[in-house]
């Protein structure tokens, strides 16, 4: 599958699951963040960085019944392990 619709396969997942309020909703972002990551080719931070800006603009949409944080804050967690 081309980088482009693989990207695009990763953030249709985490925004169903920001409109989701399932008990593991955490951990179904989380794992497919991870899934993402590994699938990725081209470097962690850059991978991690283009992730974080997607959700961001996603965020900017301001959907109703759509809830980022859970996104936004493991990615960021992300990033912060890798800085270190």
């Amino acid at each position: 599958m081309p980088r482009r619709d693989r990207f695009r396969t990763y953030l249709d997942a985490l925004r169903n699951l920001a409109r989701t309020d399932v008990p593991n909703r955490a951990e179904l972002i989380e794992r497919n963040v991870d899934l993402y990551l590994k699938d990725e080719i081209g470097g962690r931070q850059r991978a991690l960085e283009r992730l974080r800006q997607a959700i961001h603009n996603e965020e900017t949409e301001r959907r109703e019944g759509e809830d980022w944080s859970v996104a936004k804050d493991y990615v960021r967690s992300l990033q912060n392990m890798a800085a270190d």
